[in-house]
């Protein structure tokens, strides 16, 4: 199942794009004085921020937390050797629904759209581990 080393890599790009559009807005916001160098240094008067630094900043974090458990189901995966097509598609269309939820956070916010979107993933991701769990229990990787 190395394959589902490319959505995770995906996965990445992804967290690391909104990193780096964040950090050259901030660098940016501080050259155009629209932002104080100083509201960075404890991360002050963030309702004062540009709108745009805002939502990265949020969407990164949002990057940090659930898709965690996403990194460790990928890890589980292929410590435990479990094969599965569906299980990679699954990947796939969990990547797929973060792409838009980072896409609906930054362009237009719209909240219901959004959560949405992040509630299906998380149903998705939900359903992948009690798949691999179920899978790993076949194959007798896991033993009660």
């Amino acid at each position: 199942m190395n394959q589902l080393l490319i959505p995770m890599f995906l996965q990445v790009l992804l967290t690391f794009g909104i990193l780096f559009a964040s950090g050259f807005l901030r660098y940016r916001s501080v050259g155009k004085k629209t932002v104080n160098q100083k509201d960075y240094v404890l991360m002050t008067g963030q309702d004062q921020w540009p709108v745009l630094i805002q939502k990265l900043g949020r969407s990164f974090h949002n990057q940090l937390e659930v898709p965690v458990l996403f990194y460790l189901w990928v890890v589980m995966v292929l410590v435990t050797g479990v094969e599965s097509s569906n299980l990679l598609y699954m990947a796939w269309a969990y990547v797929f629904l973060r792409y838009i939820h980072a896409f609906i956070h930054i362009v237009y916010n719209n909240v219901l759209h959004r959560f949405t979107v992040f509630l299906i993933s998380c149903l998705l991701l939900l359903t992948m581990w009690f798949m691999l769990f179920s899978k790993a229990m076949e194959s007798g990787w896991l033993r009660f």
